[in-house]
Order: structure tokens, then C-alpha cells, then sequence
């Protein structure tokens, strides 16, 4: 009797679906954070059901597999869990060759994303910062050149430190689900330790007036770039899934929650490698541009200034990722957040106790259905124009029927 109502639900349940499944293939997006987590694990395991933004691609931004790039999110998630949180920065800096990555996350995708980042970083402050082709880099050194021929200064020495950290982060939370209402990143100059070498109060107050013009002028746009654009979209991916993950590790025990006790370093181990990289190999190119003058002016070069006056200048850039420290701020009301260029998903997981490869079990189960609303905080998925079902509590003996029946089925029955 048993079987037979499993297999009514079953086949109600991918009449339907077909459809979505049309809806899905139709919408297509250029890149997908986690945006919400709920968790049911009253029966033992852990059924995830997860709501996916996917952004609409613009002009020139490739269209992703929306199944793939899930797959993939998760994999952000499922490291954010298995590692402190003490691990996620890089750092391209000229003088430590030594400490660019954390060992953890060096043969990893969402390592590789956050050493990209750090590198675009750094070619974005260089191309904001050019007065042959920005007009805040005109500005900027129009100002800075005023300021140093009044203080009677001949050369700029400036050391600039970039760094992309966590900002402001909104959150609804219930008793079982955490839901991001807003993330943002913003870009930080932070010190480079070249003020400690300066024994001239002349330079010393020109380096203070060329932070506050950094301040001013260059910050605001990075920080519209690391936010908006499309260059930037997996490092923002990545975020909002540590985010989850911090989230998912306070709320839950390790000793009592079974997924928490299942993610280990295997987890780290089975990541996989969209694009093949080298830290070593992305180190090199920083260098190479670096001493080149791509993200600084030449050590050596003279450049005039609009009182017709030669200054030296040296200009150099380092900095980093850091998402150790994401602090959150939670709401006691919700909204809906969606605008015209996003797409939702919702994904639905079931996490039996007991794997010993959770990573590899998740993407395998991975099936998403179009629709979806934060305001949605029912435990449940019902597929569009089905009746109201009560939720199937699972137990374990139910479950081992479950891993002997047809893997379609079972992923459709995850969704009740």
C-alpha cells in the first residue's frame, strides 16, 4: 500500500513538474547566489530547502546552466561549513610571497574567486586612478600635485592597501530559516605600514591628504563595482554562501546536527575545479605587473603637473580579500526583494545521517523548480497545481525504501 501511494504522489508530482522544467530552460541568468535557508530536521536528517536568486544576463555576460551553477553554490556552502571561518582572505601583497592564500582553500574554486578578485581589485583602482583614461584620476592627482607643491614636497611616496571586506548584511530569521534581506561588500584602504618609515611631517601630511582623496574619490566607485558588476558576481556567490554557512554553524550543534558532523576536509578534498589555476602562477602575473607599472606608476618616471612643476612619484598597490569578520544584522520583518533582473530557484535537498561524502550526495540530488518568495516559510515545496498534501515525515526505515526505489522518484518525493 505503501509503495503504491508512493508511486501516485511520484507520478502527480513529475506530470507537473515538466512543466517547470520548460520554465526553467526558459529563464536563463549570468550568475546565482543562496539568498535563503530553511531547515527541517525534526525527523533525524536534514531536508534543505534553499532559495537561489539568479541574476539575468546583461550584454556580453555569459549564460550559465542554472542546475550547474547551483551545484557549485553549494560547494561554496558546503566548504563554508567544513572550515573555520578564520581562513577565507588572500592576500596579493609584493612582500609576502609566503602568505598569499590559505593552504584550505588554495586547490579550490572559491579560492581561486577570491584571488581573482583581489587581482581585478587592483586593475580596476589602477584604471580609476589613470588620469590618461579616468577623470577621477585627473582629479585625484590635479589635487594631490596642488597639495604637494604647496607643502614644497618634490617626490610621492604612496602606498596604497585595497581590500575587500564584508559591509552591510540584512537578515530575517525564524526558528528554522535564515534569509539574506541585503548583502554588500565595500573596499577599504587599510594600513600599509610605509607611514611608520616617514620621518618628514611634509610627507606624512600629504600621505594624510592622499588617503582622505582616496577616500573620496576612488573608494565610491570600487565599492559600486565589487557590488554591481559582472566581474565581480562569483565573488558576491561566495559571499552570501559563508554568510549561510556562519549562520548554519551557530545555529546548530556539531554533536546533535547530522550534517554538521558529516562535512570534515573531505569536503575540501572533493571541491572541484572548474578552471585550473596556480597561486604560484597568479602571484607571478601580480609581480610581473606590478614591476611592470600596471598597478603602479614606475619608481623612476616624472610625470607634470598642472603647475608645470616635476614631482616623482611612487605608487604602489597591494591588499586583499578578507571575509573573516561577517557580522549580521537581523530584522524582525521581511520583504520581498526581487527586482526585474533577478530569477528565483528554489532548490530542495534531503540529507540522510550517516554520509560519508556529503558534498558529492548534494550536487547529485540537485533539482530546481522556478518560483518561490521569502514570505514563503513553509517547510514544505508543493509543485504548482497540486492539492495541499501533508508533509511525509520520514523516518529511517522509510528512507532505506527510499534509497532502494528510482532516483527520479526519489528526488520528486524530496519535494514534498
Amino acid at each position: 500500500m505503501k509503495r503504491f501511494i508512493y508511486i501516485i504522489i511520484s507520478c502527480l508530482l513529475f506530470s507537473s513538474l515538466a512543466i517547470t522544467h520548460i520554465a526553467i530552460a526558459q529563464e536563463d541568468v549570468s550568475s546565482v547566489k543562496i539568498n535563503s535557508i530553511q531547515v527541517d530536521a525534526s525527523s533525524g536528517f536534514n531536508h534543505l530547502k534553499l532559495l537561489i536568486k539568479g541574476r539575468k544576463p546583461g550584454y556580453f555576460e555569459a549564460v550559465l546552466d542554472t542546475r550547474k551553477a547551483t551545484q557549485k553554490t553549494l560547494e561554496y556552502f558546503f566548504i563554508g561549513l567544513a572550515i573555520n571561518e578564520d581562513r577565507f582572505w588572500v592576500d596579493l601583497n609584493p612582500y609576502q610571497a609566503d602568505r598569499v592564500i590559505d593552504q584550505s582553500l588554495e586547490n579550490t574554486d572559491l579560492g581561486r574567486i577570491m584571488l581573482n578578485a583581489d587581482l581585478r581589485l587592483k586593475e580596476d583602482v589602477t584604471t580609476l586612478i589613470n588620469p590618461q583614461v579616468s577623470k577621477t584620476g585627473k582629479e585625484f592627482w590635479r589635487r594631490l600635485f596642488e597639495k604637494a607643491q604647496e607643502l614644497g614636497v618634490t617626490e610621492i611616496p604612496v602606498m596604497t592597501r585595497v581590500c575587500i571586506v564584508p559591509a552591510e548584511t540584512i537578515a530575517y530569521e525564524t526558528e528554522n530559516q535564515f534569509s539574506i534581506i541585503k548583502s554588500s561588500l565595500r573596499v577599504i584602504l587599510k594600513d600599509s605600514g610605509y607611514r611608520d618609515k616617514i620621518k618628514d611631517d611634509r610627507l606624512l601630511e600629504l600621505d594624510d591628504f592622499s588617503y582622505n582623496l582616496m577616500q573620496e574619490l576612488i573608494l565610491p566607485e570600487l565599492d559600486k563595482r565589487v557590488n554591481e558588476a559582472y566581474t565581480y558576481a562569483d565573488l558576491r556567490e561566495v559571499y552570501n554562501a559563508l554568510i549561510l554557512a556562519q549562520w548554519y554553524k551557530g545555529k546548530f550543534s556539531y554533536s546533535t546536527d547530522p550534517l554538521l558532523r558529516a562535512v570534515n576536509s573531505n569536503v575540501i578534498n572533493e571541491a572541484e575545479l572548474n578552471y585550473s589555476y596556480s597561486t604560484e602562477e597568479i602571484y607571478q602575473d601580480y609581480l610581473k605587473s606590478f614591476k611592470g607599472g600596471e598597478y603602479s606608476f614606475s619608481e623612476n618616471d616624472s610625470f607634470a603637473n598642472p603647475f608645470n612643476a616635476t614631482v616623482s612619484v611612487r605608487h604602489y598597490f597591494s591588499g586583499g580579500v578578507d571575509f573573516r569578520r561577517i557580522g549580521v544584522v537581523k530584522k524582525s520583518s521581511i520583504s520581498e526583494g526581487v527586482d526585474k533582473d533577478s530569477v528565483l530557484f528554489v532548490c530542495d535537498l534531503l540529507m540522510p545521517k550517516g554520509l560519508d561524502h556529503p558534498l558529492q550526495y548534494a550536487k547529485s540530488q540537485v533539482e530546481l523548480t522556478s518560483g518561490g518568495s521569502f514570505k514563503d516559510r513553509s517547510p514544505t515545496l508543493l509543485v504548482k497545481n497540486l492539492p495541499a498534501i501533508s508533509p511525509v515525515r520520514f523516518t529511517e526505515a522509510n528512507m532505506q525504501h527510499l534509497n532502494s526505489i528510482d532516483r527520479t522518484e526519489r528526488i520528486l518525493l524530496s519535494k514534498l
